[in-house]
């Protein structure tokens, strides 16, 4: 067999995506806590199998190409059920051809083939499972009788490989010390639970885990394992057993954990990290607003930034948990085929790469008009998805988008299509001291009770003056601002339009 050895500049029209629920230690919420129980034993439920096979397929039907971890082919049995001893046929078949067409791509981080042993069968035998020599056997066969996968490296030369390898561990290790730096209302916004809960964490188990990290020394790896050995996984366990210490801080710190290590590739390789709806979103990591130095002055940095944290908001906001459960891996190679799929992904891919250049990130104005596109394409693709399917999983939704700004005493929400408000509403506040603090909201229109409501936010700012930071960063927009008479608006302006079908 010849791999096909790809970088990640070669998928760079094939819209890539790495999404967070293949790893093998992604928990969706509802079944987390149980991991806590004295009684709960090691390995992975039917539960897990359920959320993490739908997430699979919800990936592949929200990106060109979705890259995974080649790890994950054996450790995850969300993917691995489709090619070990036992898959359907038909299944098995349809896996393949995900591979075989560059749908589904293998990550190599630092191996050159994609049927190489893995490591940890050899290294390290209290790491074995049993059933990974089985599911490597299936794994060699499929390669061997059916499949012939592109595999992407950072770099094939091995030594630019090594260095770029290494700064994603980096990456980790850096980040992971200033988890305890983040604001406590927007993180107990964005994980679910009180500001009291996310404060106490901050100073607890995450300021923990930045002292032990800085005590390791210059020259000790900080890695995801250690981490969770010391801080998170139960005494006597692995973190492959994913049984957890209880304590109400160890889950929610395990997601932002979780989160941050899942971004590193996404990061060094410039394409979407995706987060699932039952996880927190990668605005909890609050990278906007702790980016060095004054975001707004640096447009590249922003734009880079915001097109990252944009594109995990947008798949959130058009899609939802289990939204293509019921679909076979079979109907969903018949769906990637078809014409409202391209649509939708092209519409995605083009705003999320074009949108975001180096000097230039979307007006407020354009972000609605180009995420009410992608509804309208979304709800389309949805609806041929249901004709494919012989399960009923499929379902439509419509999103609103609206602009929120929020300064000490003052709220402005800004629906889709009413951009004019923007420079008007300066008269109102023309000079306001105080952080700034943008969001884009996403709301699901007519929801029924339990619809999902998402938000992300951008740079709070220190602001001097209103008026002339607001202009700054219309400015670094791409935009000029020209306030009309008659357009001021005080207090509360609540004009949320629902984007249209």
């Amino acid at each position: 067999m010849t791999t096909r050895q790809w970088e990640f500049q070669d998928l760079r029209d094939r819209y890539p995506v790495m999404a967070q629920a293949l790893d093998n230690q992604w928990l969706p919420a509802s079944a987390a806590a149980s991991r806590q129980a004295a009684t709960a034993t090691p390995g992975q439920d039917d539960a897990y199998l359920a959320a993490a096979s739908a997430e699979l397929r919800r990936a592949l039907v929200n990106s060109g190409t979705l890259v995974a971890n080649r790890a994950y082919f054996f450790n995850n049995p969300a993917l691995y059920e489709n090619f070990a001893s036992g898959a359907p046929a038909g299944e098995r078949r349809a896996f393949a051809r995900l591979l075989n067409d560059g749908s589904l791509v293998p990550f190599l981080l630092g191996e050159r083939d994609p049927a190489d042993r893995p490591a940890h069968l050899d290294r390290d035998r209290v790491h074995r499972f049993s059933i990974d020599e089985r599911v490597h056997r299936s794994w060699q066969r499929l390669l061997e009788e059916d499949a012939e996968p592109a595999c992407v490296r950072l770099s094939w030369d091995d030594d630019v490989n090594r260095a770029a390898t290494r700064r994603i561990g980096e990456y980790f290790g850096r980040n992971v010390i200033t988890l305890n730096r983040l604001d406590p209302v927007l993180l107990a916004e964005d994980l679910g639970i009180t500001v009291e809960q996310a404060d106490a964490m901050r100073r607890g188990i995450l300021s923990d885990i930045a002292r032990w990290s800085v005590e390791q020394g210059p020259d000790t790896a900080i890695t995801r394992n250690a981490v969770y050995e010391n801080f998170f996984t139960r005494p006597g366990s692995q973190p492959h057993e994913r049984l957890f210490r209880d304590n109400d801080q160890v889950l929610p710190a395990k997601q932002l954990v979780d989160l941050l290590y899942n971004i590193g590739v996404p990061v060094a390789a410039d394409i979407v990290a995706a987060t699932p709806p039952q996880s927190p979103p990668r605005s909890a990591l609050q990278e906007l607003t702790a980016a060095a130095g004054d975001p707004v002055a640096d447009p590249e940095a922003l734009g880079l930034l915001l097109r990252g944290v944009f594109a995990d908001a947008l798949h959130r906001a058009v899609d939802g948990p289990h939204s293509y459960g019921s679909l076979s891996l079979a109907e969903i190679v018949e769906l990637r085929q078809e014409e409202e799929w391209r649509a939708y992904i092209d519409a995605l891919s083009g705003f999320v790469t074009s949108g975001f250049t180096p000097d230039l990130v979307p007006s407020p104005h354009d972000f609605a008009d180009a995420t009410a596109r992608i509804a309208r394409l979304h709800a389309r693709m949805l609806r041929r998805a249901r004709r494919i399917s012989r399960g009923p999983g499929a379902f439509r939704r419509e999103i609103g988008v609206m602009l929120v700004l929020e300064s000490p005493g003052v709220v402005l929400r800004l629906g889709a299509g009413e951009a004019s408000l923007l420079s008007g509403s300066l008269d109102a506040v023309s000079v306001v001291a105080g952080p700034l603090v943008m969001r884009l909201v996403f709301k699901e229109a007519r929801a029924s009770r339990g619809g999902l409501g998402h938000s992300i936010t951008l740079p709070a700012l220190r602001l001097r003056s209103l008026r002339r930071d607001w202009e700054t960063i219309l400015r670094a927009y791409g935009r000029e601002t020209h306030p009309a008479a008659g357009e001021a608006v005080a207090g509360e302006a609540d004009q949320q339009v629902t984007a249209p079908r």
